[in-house]
């Protein structure tokens, strides 16, 4: 019989891999449709509310403001009560909360709208990522990563599809209507879903987190870790969504209609869509750490042409702007892999959940900070030096292995990884990442 080192990585995975799989992708996918909604129809809301560019920004800012407070609370939840019913609490909040925000009556009731939006989105991507990744063989977790992010960005191609016509003959409140739609089936999916296999033997062991999660992540061995995967998620933050959140309104400056802003964000969508899924067999290939270095690298070399063609070719814009996501966006994919390496199994709910989202204040202040630079020097060169930056920090974080360093002095290890259970027994291993 072949080892698992041997098989093909798609044979080592059963009927119940995948169903945790697609039960969490589901919910990434509207995960993504819920929260860029507010990015395509940010000219629309600006206008009847009568604001300006900046304060309209901060309705994107808004839902990043609470989703340190979703990772604490829905983190802890995932390693208190399991992560299934996180990740069922989390859908519920952000779906509602997007369906609230159609029926806004002003700036202020849109932004606590949103502010709901942020606490689900917080509970689905560290509850969702910490389940599957737990769940699948140790040696194809990048893939899990890169795959489970990939239902974001299919999300976010299906607003792309359907913005110009929703817009345009229902106005852009029933976007936010439609956002709910599809919460039965995923509720339905996970109605069905057993629990975390090897959580479940850890409550069972009574190896299972005892008290609230969240707070040990303040202890003199966990914190400085902590610090620096939030950093490193900041960073990432604030040289993905000044592109990411801004793009849209970038292309209306430049002279783009409805259907040209669709097609330029249907090639952004899927370039990050194919980068997520590429990331994974990258970083199984390679390394979670090389992946990052090599895909920054690349991505340093396409910022600039980007915003310099201006609307000369759409053709042209979309081909950059698809192979700048694919590297850029795509390798965001592997976030929750690298994440979970530098956090022990009995915090990485709340670990994962909190420095994530914690980090993600980053894209609170990149559409500000790209608004108001885009007023002293212009939309595009703003947008690109912001990304040019804050690529470089994360670069660094990730090449000189300053996470995985602290660790080995708080905590004697590099990385923590959850093997595959082996009858009743789960053990948890250390290695250096690569």
């Amino acid at each position: 019989m072949a080892s698992t080192a041997t098989l093909p990585w798609y044979k080592e995975l059963t009927k119940n891999h995948w169903q945790a799989f697609w039960a969490a992708w589901m919910g990434y996918a509207l995960d993504g449709f819920d929260f860029v909604l507010i990015t395509y129809v940010l000219t629309n809301i600006q206008k009847e509310f009568q604001l300006d560019l900046v304060t309209a920004s901060t309705l994107i800012s808004a839902s990043f403001i609470t989703r340190w407070l979703g990772g604490a609370i829905v983190g802890s939840i995932a390693d208190k009560i399991g992560r299934k019913n996180a990740m069922i609490a989390g859908i519920w909040l952000y779906a509602i909360g997007t369906f609230f925000c159609g029926l806004a009556w002003s700036y202020w009731s849109l932004f606590a709208f949103r502010l709901i939006v942020g606490l689900g989105m917080a509970g689905e991507y560290s509850a969702s990522s910490t389940y599957v990744l737990e769940s699948w063989p140790l040696r194809v977790r990048n893939k899990a990563s890169g795959f489970l992010i990939s239902g974001y960005n299919v999300g976010s191609l299906v607003v792309a599809f359907i913005y110009p016509f929703i817009v345009t003959n229902f106005g852009w409140r029933v976007l936010f209507y439609v956002g709910i739609i599809p919460v039965l089936l995923t509720l339905y999916m996970r109605k069905n879903l057993p629990e975390n296999t090897e959580w479940n033997e850890k409550r069972k062991q009574g190896e299972a987190s005892s008290g609230i999660s969240f707070f040990k992540l303040f202890s003199p061995q966990i914190l400085p870790v902590f610090l620096v995967v939030t950093l490193f998620i900041f960073s990432a933050f604030l040289y993905s969504w000044p592109l990411q959140s801004l793009l849209p309104t970038y292309l209306k400056s430049i002279g783009y209609d409805a259907v040209g802003v669709a097609q330029v964000m249907f090639a952004a969508n899927f370039g990050t869509l194919l980068g997520c899924i590429f990331a994974g067999f990258l970083g199984d290939r390679v390394g979670t750490r090389h992946a990052y270095i090599y895909s920054l690298l690349v991505s340093l070399v396409l910022i600039l042409p980007v915003f310099l063609i201006g609307k000369s070719t759409i053709l042209l814009l979309g081909v950059l702007v698809f192979v700048l996501l694919f590297v850029s966006q795509g390798i965001a994919g592997l976030h929750p892999k690298f994440m979970s390496m530098y956090f022990a199994p009995e915090i990485r709910g709340a670990g994962t959940g909190v420095a994530y989202n914690l980090g993600a204040l980053g894209g609170a202040i990149a559409p500000i900070w790209g608004a108001f630079f885009a007023k002293q020097m212009g939309f595009g060169i703003a947008l690109a030096v912001l990304m040019l930056f804050w690529t470089l920090v994360v670069l660094a974080i990730v090449a000189f292995n300053i996470p995985g360093r602290l660790l080995r002095r708080t905590a004697g290890v590099e990385a923590y990884d959850i093997t595959p259970s082996q009858g009743n027994k789960t053990s948890v291993v250390a290695a250096a990442p690569k």
